[in-house]
Order: C-alpha cells, then sequence, then structure tokens
C-alpha cells in the first residue's frame, strides 16, 4: 500500500510540476502583484491557510481519495484555455484564475470529485490571492473615496468643526486633507473580507449568520476608514498637518484595521450571545472537523491521467508559443504632437502632463492642450494612446482624478451622438463643480474603430480583438469646456458636441481604426 501511496505522490507531483511550468510567468506576475500594491500584501497568507485547512483534516482528505475523475481532466483544459487566452490578451489576471482552475482540476483529476468535494472550501479560498483587475481597482478605490469622504466630513462636523468638501479635498479652512487612494480604504477591505470569510468558515452557526459574517466586512470598513478620516481631520484642525502623515497616519492605519476586527468579533459575540444554548464566542470558532466522502470510483486509471496531464502540458505550451510569437499588431499612427495644427486659426497651449498620471496610465503618447476658438470659446482636449494594453497599463479613469482635485461630479450619464462622419459615439457626459466653477466634461474609449463609454464594454472588446485581430492598442478622449455665468447647460452641450464632430474628421489619423 505504501508503495503505491509513494508512486501516486509521484505522479501527482509530476503532475503538478508540468502545470507550474506552464502557469509560471502567470506565477511570477501574481507574485509581483502581491507585493507591489499595499491591499494585496496579505495574498501571500492565503495559500498557508489553504494548506493549512487541509493538514488539519489531512485523515478525512486521505480517506476521501477517489479513482481520477474525467472532469479533472475537464478542469484541467478549461485551465489551460484560460491560460491561451491570457497570453493572448496579455490580461494576466485570465491566467491567475485559469491558475485556480488547474489546482482544482489536479485535485479532481488525480483524487476524485470525492478528494474535490472535501476540498473544496481551501481550494476556493485561493480565489482571493487572485488580485483584481487594475481598473477594477481603480473604480473601487473611487466609490470608496467618496463614501469615506463623505461619512468622514458628516463625523467632522459632528465635532463642531467647520469642514467643507469638495470633491475629495477636506477643507478645513487653514488647512486642507486630500481623501487619496492610500486613504480609499481598500487596503482594509480586501484583507479583512478575506478574513471574514474565512471566520464565517470557521463559525458554527447557521448559514443566515454566516452570510452576514461576510457581508458586515463592506459597512465595517467604510465605517471605520470615515472614522480615521475624521479623526485625522480633528488631529489636523488642532495641532497640524504633522498629525496627518508620517508615523502617526501609519499608525492610524493599524488602529483602523484593530478596530474592523473588534467590530467583527463584537458581530460574533452578538451572535453568540442569543444562541441556545448560550456559548462563548471563542467556542464558536474553530476549524470544522468535516467528515470524509466516499471514494468515488472510475475506470480512469492514475498513470493514464497523468499521461494525459504531461500530454496537455506539451500541447498547450506549444500552442502558447505559437499564438504568442508573433507581437501584437502596432499600427502606423500620427503623433498627438500634431494635433494643435489640426485647429487653424486657433490659439493652442500644451501643458505639461501630470507626472504621477504619467506615471500610473504609461502612456506611449499623450496630449493635454487648452484651446480657444476665433468666436473665444475655451476647450481643454486630453488625450491618451496605448500601442497595447497589457501588464496593467489602461486608463485612468477621469472620474477618479477629477475628486483629487477638488472637483465634485454633480451628474454623469452615458449618451451617445451620431458626429459628421456617420460614426455614433458612446460618450460620459460629466457636469463637475469646485466652489461656484463648473464644467462640461465629455470623454470616450476610443478603441481600434469603436468609441465606448463604459469601462466593462471597453474591456470586453479588448479581450475580442487582441484574439481575433491581434491588436489592443486604442485611446482615451476627453474634452472639456466651462459651464460660463449666464449660460445654460445646453449651450455648453452645443459646443462640446461641435467639438466632437470638429475632432471626428482628424482622429481617425491619430487613433487607427
Amino acid at each position: 500500500m505504501l508503495k503505491g501511496l509513494s508512486r501516486n505522490g509521484l505522479l501527482v507531483a509530476g503532475a503538478a510540476i508540468a502545470f507550474i511550468g506552464i502557469f509560471w510567468a502567470a506565477m511570477g506576475n501574481l507574485w509581483f502583484r502581491w507585493g507591489e500594491s499595499q491591499e494585496l500584501s496579505h495574498s501571500y497568507f492565503i495559500p498557508a491557510i489553504s494548506a493549512w485547512l487541509v493538514w488539519t483534516n489531512r485523515e478525512a482528505v486521505i480517506k476521501s481519495i477517489g479513482a481520477p475523475s474525467i472532469y479533472g481532466a475537464a478542469a484541467l483544459i478549461a485551465a489551460g484555455l484560460f491560460l491561451l487566452l491570457g497570453q493572448v490578451t496579455h490580461i494576466f489576471v485570465i491566467e491567475h484564475l485559469g491558475l485556480v482552475v488547474a489546482i482544482a482540476g489536479l485535485v479532481a483529476g488525480f483524487g476524485g470529485l470525492s478528494l474535490l468535494r472535501v476540498t473544496a472550501a481551501p481550494v476556493a479560498f485561493l480565489l482571493f490571492a487572485v488580485p483584481p483587475p487594475y481598473w477594477f481597482i481603480t473604480v473601487l478605490s473611487w466609490k470608496f473615496q467618496q463614501i469615506s469622504s463623505i461619512i468622514g466630513v458628516w463625523m467632522i462636523q459632528l465635532m463642531d468643526i467647520p469642514v467643507y468638501l469638495s470633491g475629495n479635498i477636506i477643507d478645513l479652512g487653514d488647512y486642507k486633507l486630500q481623501v487619496a487612494e492610500a486613504c480609499s480604504g481598500l487596503r482594509y477591505l480586501f484583507p479583512f473580507l478575506s478574513l471574514g470569510v474565512m471566520t464565517a468558515y470557521l463559525y458554527r452557526g447557521p448559514l443566515w449568520q454566516k452570510a452576514a459574517i461576510v457581508l458586515s466586512t463592506v459597512p465595517i470598513t467604510i465605517a471605520m476608514n470615515s472614522f480615521r478620516i475624521a479623526a485625522t481631520g480633528a488631529l489636523v484642525q488642532a495641532y497640524g498637518t504633522s498629525h496627518a502623515e508620517g508615523a502617526l497616519h501609519f499608525f492610524e492605519g493599524w488602529v483602523v484595521f484593530v478596530l474592523c476586527l473588534i467590530a467583527l468579533f463584537a458581530l460574533i459575540f452578538v451572535f453568540s450571545w442569543f444562541s441556545k444554548p448560550r456559548i462563548s464566542p471563542l467556542d464558536k470558532l474553530g476549524a470544522p472537523e468535516l467528515e470524509p466522502v466516499a471514494p468515488s470510483a472510475g475506470a480512469v486509471k492514475r498513470p493514464v491521467m497523468a499521461a494525459g496531464v504531461f500530454g496537455g502540458a506539451i500541447a498547450f505550451f506549444g500552442l502558447s508559443q505559437m499564438l504568442t510569437t508573433d507581437a501584437l499588431i502596432i499600427p502606423e499612427r500620427k503623433d498627438f504632437a500634431g494635433v494643435p495644427a489640426e485647429f487653424e486659426g486657433w490659439e493652442s497651449t500644451v501643458l505639461p502632463m501630470d507626472p504621477s498620471v504619467a506615471e500610473v496610465l504609461g502612456a506611449d503618447d499623450t496630449i493635454v492642450v487648452n484651446l480657444v476658438s476665433p468666436e473665444d470659446e475655451y476647450f481643454n482636449v486630453y488625450m491618451a494612446y496605448l500601442d497595447a494594453q497589457r501588464d496593467g497599463r489602461s486608463w485612468h479613469s477621469p472620474r477618479q482624478c477629477m475628486p483629487g482635485g477638488g472637483w465634485q461630479i454633480m451628474s454623469h450619464d452615458i449618451l451617445e451622438t451620431t458626429v459628421s462622419s456617420g460614426r455614433t459615439i458612446h460618450y460620459n457626459r460629466l457636469i463637475i463643480q469646485n466652489r461656484d466653477v463648473r464644467q462640461l466634461v465629455y470623454y470616450w474609449y476610443d478603441q481600434r474603430g469603436r468609441q465606448v463609454a463604459n469601462e466593462f464594454a471597453m474591456k470586453f472588446w479588448l479581450i475580442v480583438d487582441a484574439v481575433i485581430k491581434k491588436r489592443s492598442d486604442g485611446a482615451m478622449v476627453r474634452v472639456i469646456t466651462p459651464i460660463l455665468r449666464g449660460e445654460s447647460v445646453a449651450d455648453a452641450d452645443a459646443r462640446l458636441t461641435a467639438m466632437m464632430s470638429k475632432m471626428d474628421a482628424f482622429l481617425p489619423e491619430y487613433v487607427p481604426e
């Protein structure tokens, strides 16, 4: 029996090494993303926690090992397809998901569905180690900045401190605080959500209480982060800006996470207090004692499964080399430096690019230009172009960066219009305000002949075009005009609509279709 277990162990180890080989680049990027972002640094511990969950129930796991399942082979094929799709599109999150699917496939492929059932929770928990896409973090960060700023200012007002919120700038009179991305609360949310899921899994109680524990992590994070902002504002008002920077600011961050933990365990205490019979909250937590699952039967032998896995790994490696040998197609285009010349007779002033935005975006070509028409109409045009959207390089949404400049988004709509060439452009329409100054903003993503407004649609077509056209180039176009005193928003809309038609005449030369 020991000899059989040893032989099977070697087969599993060999199959695992084969899949590590083809997922090596994805694993390297995963390690890089964990270390790159503070909100993801907890991910290093997630595989260890999953392994601990398996180890604590090792007797049940061993007794649940069954015959290899054909469903495991299907999962491994699906993982390989995820790998190829991620390599073709250069979107690593697809490869990361494929890695988790591959682990599930190896478990079922060598231990049967019975083994996968008993280890389902540890395997599924690995999904929390998959970093969300950069654009998703950007949008979520903006939402959390908004909510935390509003609630934080409300808390400051409760302390009878005069305060004014402009975008995500907290104006205390002598001092101004910016609720930046780092203060959005995501650095607490991601690890706290993972902890909440693990706590719910270890919690001995009804399903609805487990769900409440998981769902509570979001409002707890928002409330505690807002409290942190309010406390920082009060300290700055009393003692100066040094209390918003350096060691104290870092310490306040750790205090917030501890307060989040206290709030979570307070919820568990409430559940324990009203349980029948009433028991200690600590007795409510503990590693579940899993019952072994009857080993599944099957006709596939492990040596046959191992041979199939090795053959599949070689096949997917060969396909990946064939599909990714040629670089993405980068079409010829004119540089944005020529854009001001397209407005003959207009005054133009090219502005320097914000270094922080340029670093985040990593664009291959950008331009920011102020334009004044012969009729004294004012416009600001910003365009950024990427030869290829990959490795985290994507668009810095205006909805996220404008509040950082003190602008408050008063309204947001997604509209469409038909320009002079007959093309239909879907665009975002924003009215932004900073004190008594208002501006109208249009922006859209010009992507390989499509003009789309929605970030999700933009990412969908990115995947489609990367696979079919081998292209992932594109641009973001943003135009702004002031809403002058005494004029209506409709007047500003008319100006920007006319500007869109004027730009449509030359944009294809700068953003190839």
